[in-house]
């Protein structure tokens, strides 16, 4: 593939939250007559899931503390289930079982999947915990424990092949992804921005001259497919249509 000389939505970062951003991005645009994959130009320093994502542990669960995130969680799991055989997903399940310092927090998270509609087991009583563990571990026998929360969806994704996965539902809508190519920095001034970038090996990196444009879209966000589908709408909002100059010897 040639260099681009310009390009609509730059992305950069070819880790699972740039390249969800990219495909779910390529999906509005269209959805909204508003453009097509090809307007989408995916940066990466080194190879694709090079970064965190390729070591990342894979766990997909409706599990954490935090009220605000039970809901986006649970839409989270929706698209992990949507595909699972391109995200390469799991859905075994997941579970956390307890000592009683940690019983009250566990029941207020089951209480609040609950009122979601989120399918879970919420078991409580140490004879009680260890019978329920003896129905799917047969010689279970650690001790201490006094809740369980089985989560019936959920589960675990091979974080390489999820990577691999987005990558292709990217491509298929014309997104175009380049690895070997590391974002310097960006210049703006006078309602213009640049992106200056280096191709090649990244271990001699050299100074790039950037030319100046109008306003540069660079995302990034949190984790997992479905948070990307869920917080681009802001973005696309902003429906930046002017195009983005690349510089690079």
């Amino acid at each position: 593939m040639a260099f681009p000389s310009t390009t609509r939505y730059l992305i950069i970062g070819a880790g699972v939250h740039g390249l969800s951003t990219a495909y779910h991005l390529a999906l509005q645009l269209k959805a909204r007559n508003q453009g097509r994959g090809e307007d989408i130009l995916v940066l990466e320093k080194t190879a694709q899931g090079a970064g965190a994502s390729g070591i990342a542990c894979g766990v997909v669960r409706n599990n954490y503390f935090q009220p605000a995130m039970r809901e986006l969680m649970a839409h989270n799991v929706d698209v992990w289930e949507s595909d699972p055989e391109a995200y390469s997903y799991h859905p075994v399940g997941y579970m956390q079982i307890s000592p009683e310092s940690m019983h009250a927090d566990v029941a207020t998270i089951a209480e609040q999947q609950k009122e979601i509609g989120y399918e879970s087991v919420f078991v409580e009583g140490r004879k009680e915990s260890s019978n329920y563990m003896k129905t799917i571990v047969h010689d279970w026998q650690a001790q201490g424990i006094t809740s369980v929360l089985h989560e019936k969806r959920g589960g675990y994704a091979n974080n390489t092949g999820t990577v691999h996965g987005l990558a292709g539902k990217a491509e298929a809508e014309g997104v175009r992804i380049m690895t070997g190519v590391m974002v310097q920095g960006f210049e703006s001034g006078n309602g213009s921005s640049a992106a200056s970038v280096s191709t090649g090996s990244i271990d001699s990196i050299s100074p790039t001259d950037t030319t100046n444009t109008m306003p540069v879209l660079a995302m990034y966000m949190m984790a997992g497919p479905t948070i990307m589908r869920t917080a681009l709408r802001s973005f696309v909002a902003r429906d930046i249509r002017s195009p983005v100059r690349f510089a690079w010897k």
